[in-house]
């Protein structure tokens, strides 16, 4: 049995299918995929290169991160689904522990969807909370150098 994943990053979209031996198909190019650790994987391309890549979060809205950039990856639902996922989450969270290390905006401050909100840094990584829509930081809820855990409420966002 085989999953499909949309992966999501900014503007682009590629779909993802997993199959239960650890094969991965991304747009025609097969990788072998290994957990090496609890939320770490190891990816390997046809051409023999390695990646590591940490996942961590839900799974209907999945983040991941390798070589230092984030992206999200939602399991195979209706394009509505993720879109009111991501559409919910005007409060912005953290996706994993990770430790604040800097915080981009200031309350009252306009932001458009797509924009940095707060600095995470997780597995020596580091993971940049983007706004999840257009609309004006009405309260921030961590400070530089907090530990943050799964779920905790960073920022929120008021149309």
């Amino acid at each position: 049995m085989s999953r499909r994943y949309r992966v999501i990053h900014q503007t682009s979209e590629v779909t993802a299918e997993a199959a239960a031996d650890g094969v991965v198909v991304v747009d025609g190019r097969r990788f072998h995929v290994a957990e090496t650790s609890t939320g770490q994987y190891r990816v390997t391309g046809d051409d023999g290169t390695s990646t590591l890549v940490a996942v961590a979060g839900p799974p209907h809205e999945t983040w991941t991160i390798a070589g230092g950039r984030a992206r999200t990856c939602v399991v195979d639902g209706a394009p509505k689904r993720a879109a009111a996922s991501r559409a919910a989450a005007s409060d912005m969270t953290a996706p994993m522990p990770a430790t604040v290390v800097k915080i981009v905006v200031a309350v009252g401050e306009r932001v458009s969807a797509g924009t940095p909100v707060v600095v995470l840094e997780a597995m020596k990584m580091e993971l940049t909370v983007r706004a999840a829509r257009d609309g004006v930081v009405r309260a921030i809820g961590c400070a530089v150098g907090d530990l943050v855990k799964p779920g905790v409420r960073l920022v929120e966002i008021d149309a």
